[in-house]
């Protein structure tokens, strides 16, 4: 776990599925080819703003608001 978050690696679905209800992107990429392009150890909240290239990233008073649309739960 990267800082309290998951990593790719410990993803547990074999698609990632984002979206963001600002701007109404959504996307699903397959978690292999994830693997391969940012490897087991990105975490996933990073990973989420790698995906969505979003130009709110960093911008506080306007943020980007992409999300990963499964909820998943660690037992």
């Amino acid at each position: 776990m990267a800082k309290g978050a998951w990593t790719l690696g410990e993803y547990p679905l074999p698609m990632v599925r984002v979206s963001c209800a600002k701007c109404g992107r959504a996307g699903q990429y397959h978690r292999a080819k994830l693997l391969e392009r940012y490897g087991a150890d990105m975490a996933m909240p990073e990973l989420r703003h790698e995906l969505a290239q979003c130009s709110r990233r960093r911008t506080m008073n306007d943020p980007c608001m992409v999300i990963f649309s499964d909820r998943i739960e660690r037992t």
